[in-house]
């Protein structure tokens, strides 16, 4: 977490989601007296945004995606690997990365809520709250974060392949948004591939969506052991 906490990138990208999600607001719907649970309504809204969904692949790789380049680059991962094994560099790098592109999503999302919270709840005409509501708000930020985490594993494994910012940073967003426009043009019921689809989760998922948690599930220990076996990869080189 420390050394997580000191990438520049980090702070950046938990700025770029917590804008997301205010740009996202819908503020033209907000009229007072506000009904009961419209702060979590509002908050949704918010999650479940165009701009929020534009913003994911953006942020998801800002902070550790590319620090291996960084790392190779300058020299400081011979001095690094002196003082730790290879397979403690690679666990660490992994679960790194990764952290790196959950957190700034959950912790900006949290602090949405809580702003959405402070400053609506107290405007409702009366005050209440919906736990089946606000249950599905943690989980659609859950998602995102789950997104996010995913993207930054990408983003690890392109540095690592090509030992190129350019790759590490842009790629991702690439096959992010070639998985948005085959199914919105040419594969309309391929919602499993479909990034807008893992944030709303509105179509059949099993019994209680419970199959979009395996599908994150799979895919995140996927792109982990990945980008682990090619980090060994390149290490052997070191």
């Amino acid at each position: 977490m420390k050394e997580l906490l000191r990438e520049k990138g980090f702070l950046a990208a938990m700025v770029v989601s917590f804008l997301g999600f205010a740009m996202g607001f819908p503020f033209y719907q907000v009229e007072f007296p506000l009904g009961s649970g419209s702060f979590i309504q509002f908050y949704q809204a918010s999650l479940e945004s165009q701009v929020t969904l534009f913003l994911i692949p953006i942020a998801a790789v800002l902070p550790p995606g590319g620090s291996y380049v960084r790392e190779s680059a300058s020299g400081f991962l011979k001095l690094y690997l002196s003082r730790v094994s290879r397979m403690d560099y690679i666990r660490a790098k992994t679960c790194l990365v990764y952290a790196g592109g959950f957190l700034p999503f959950f912790l900006a999302g949290t602090l949405s809520f809580l702003f959405c919270f402070f400053f609506l709840y107290p405007l409702e005409l009366k005050g209440a709250v919906s736990w089946e509501e606000a249950r599905g708000a943690v989980e659609t930020l859950l998602r995102i974060s789950f997104i996010g985490g995913i993207i930054a594993e990408f983003s690890g494994i392109f540095a690592a392949v090509f030992r190129n910012y350019y790759m590490a940073y842009g790629l991702p967003f690439v096959v992010y948004y070639m998985m948005v426009i085959l199914k919105e043009r040419y594969f309309p019921k391929m919602y499993v591939m479909y990034p807008g689809e893992w944030v709303l989760c509105k179509e059949s998922w099993g019994t209680g969506n419970a199959g979009i948690w395996v599908f994150f599930l799979v895919v995140s220990l996927a792109v982990m052991l990945s980008h682990s076996l090619i980090l060994y990869w390149r290490l052997q080189e070191v």
